[in-house]
């Protein structure tokens, strides 16, 4: 897998050649070697890109991003089986029990609570931390009582303010959509890469979202956006979106080890399906 996040944001060509891309505007002709290459984000509808490039990105599992005339993310190319044997993994995967998505979603929004009140702690807002760990002790399986939108609203009012709201139209709403839609993309890879579907979820089950699946196996890495977009927040979306490309050029601490982020959600994304499987006891803990 490469490591590169290659971001194209002025009028060019992108073409193949011999293993590379090869980038070309008025002004210069860049290559770059596809196996350095894990995610190219399209952030311009000014853009050329011939057919034969995008057939390598699909054979090389590179994730290509596509931006509106907003420059927001808008779609992003899948290949239809990324594994030889993805028939069989579609099989087992509509085998999944409710019992096991029940586990295993549990599992996973209460690594969501417990990387949101280590955030809250980082910030020294410990009384709200502390809130939020009284939450997480009553979650349930499958949240009936919904404790993690409680923990939710305590957790956005206390970074962003008593008046914010996810509903608004701001540029901080703005920034967390941005990332978020980020890291459903490299789940949604992963998964694909997997063998499975992204439409069939855990919880999600929105019948307009594609990736019902990668909504769900995403939550506890929600706060790496929240943390850069806190500290943007005085900051216009524009440079927020540049400061999110951080996520990733750094490495995170995972297995007892620093990697980068790429390399944790498609270990993280492959042990959590090994589990609904039956092929593994426990989720991967990710923690901030």
């Amino acid at each position: 897998m490469g490591w590169r996040t290659i971001v194209v944001n002025t009028h060019s060509k992108l073409s193949y050649s011999n293993n590379h891309l090869v980038f070309k505007n008025t002004r210069t002709t860049e290559k770059i070697h596809l196996s350095e290459i894990d995610i190219i984000l399209l952030e311009t509808t000014d853009i050329i890109i011939t057919t034969m490039l995008i057939k390598r990105l699909i054979d090389e599992n590179i994730l290509l991003l596509f931006c509106d005339d907003k420059r927001l993310p808008i779609g992003k190319l899948l290949p239809f089986y990324a594994r030889h044997d993805s028939s069989l993994q579609l099989k087992r995967q509509l085998e999944w029990t409710q019992q096991k998505k029940i586990e295993v979603w549990t599992a996973i929004i209460s690594q969501k609570i417990l990387n949101q009140t280590q955030h809250l702690t980082q910030r020294i807002f410990d009384e709200k931390a502390y809130a939020l760990m009284t939450l997480h002790e009553t979650l349930e399986p499958f949240d009936p009582t919904n404790r993690e939108g409680h923990a939710a609203r305590i957790y956005f009012n206390t970074l962003f303010g008593n008046d914010f709201s996810r509903e608004q139209n701001n540029d901080v709403n703005a920034g967390l959509n941005y990332g978020y839609t980020l890291l459903m993309s490299i789940f949604a890879r992963e998964i694909v890469k997997s063998g499975c579907m992204t439409q069939f979820g855990l919880k999600h089950a929105n019948q307009f979202n594609e990736f019902n699946l990668a909504s769900d196996l995403m939550e506890p890495f929600r706060p790496l956006v929240d943390q850069i977009i806190f500290e943007s927040r005085n900051q216009n979306f524009t440079k927020m979106k540049r400061n999110l490309f951080e996520l990733f050029n750094s490495k995170y601490y995972y297995r007892n080890k620093e990697m980068f982020l790429t390399n944790i959600i498609s270990d993280y994304t492959k042990k959590v399906i090994k589990v609904l499987n039956h092929e593994q006891e426990s989720i991967p803990i990710f923690r901030l």
